[in-house]
């Protein structure tokens, strides 16, 4: 059977050590994380390696990520940022990142000028064997672009968000399109209202994961089974009830569940 995983965040309520431990012993795979903090990446990266746990993706910032399509210092901003997950991700061992290429309803139209920087990305990542996988979002067209224009054998590949795909994409299924080029999920539930991104645990919404099984194993996706759910943490009532034990178990339950129903 595939593999599973699931997000770990430096806010969750039970601390970080202990989250990853519980991870382990319940048998998860795999793991990633956000943001471009040194330390913190470091941190989880000897926790994994102790314990025989995978760090498989370092989801890079998306701060200001429209401007990737502008010419000049906003652009070259992105590109620092973007290329510093790249530096981040291949110096502790973890091989591919995630990118957003556009964010909000309004965002730019494909440039020139965003293909250039964008490209100066994927030749970093390339020189550090890293892959750089783009993650749906509200546009289909910026992704279909950066798809066609780099090649199913190269360090470009795609990242399947069921649950943007459920609350952005007025029924758009992506898997369809990209499932060749899918390396990486991020899975989670909402209640499939437009721009309402909840990150529940799967069968806590009301996605229809019949059918995300289905797609899955049209796709003959074999990677792992990657959980994006929000994670208890301070000021939030999701999940707040529940121990460490009990929401671990309960994420667990659920994505081997959709692992069953994708074979």
């Amino acid at each position: 059977m595939r593999d599973i995983g699931i997000n770990v965040s430096r806010d969750v309520i039970y601390g970080v050590d202990p989250f990853i431990t519980c991870v382990k012993h319940t048998g998860f795979d795999a793991v990633f994380t956000y943001g471009n903090i040194p330390d913190y990446i470091s941190h989880v990266a000897e926790k994994c390696a102790a314990l025989g746990l995978r760090y498989e993706a370092l989801h890079a910032p998306w701060d200001n990520i429209n401007d990737l399509w502008s010419a000049g210092e906003p652009g070259d901003q992105v590109v620092r940022m973007l290329t510093e997950s790249v530096d981040l991700a291949a110096a502790h061992g973890i091989p591919k990142i995630i990118v957003h290429i556009s964010s909000k309803e309004n965002c730019p139209h494909v440039t020139d000028a965003g293909l250039l920087n964008f490209d100066k990305i994927v030749n970093h990542a390339a020189q550090n064997n890293i892959t750089v996988t783009v993650e749906n979002q509200r546009k289909l067209g910026n992704i279909a672009t950066i798809l066609e224009i780099y090649p199913k054998e190269s360090n470009v590949q795609f990242c399947w968000d069921n649950g943007h795909e459920a609350c952005f994409s007025f029924g758009r299924e992506y898997l369809p399109l990209f499932g060749d080029r899918c390396v990486l999920t991020h899975i989670h539930d909402n209640n499939c209202m437009y721009n309402v991104d909840e990150h529940l645990l799967p069968y806590d919404g009301q996605i229809d994961f019949r059918r995300v099984a289905d797609l899955i194993h049209a796709s003959n996706y074999k990677g792992t089974l990657m959980l994006e759910t929000d994670l208890p943490h301070e000021g939030s009532e999701k999940y707040a009830n529940l121990t460490l034990e009990q929401f671990v178990s309960k994420a667990y339950a659920a994505i081997n569940r959709l692992r069953i129903l994708s074979e």
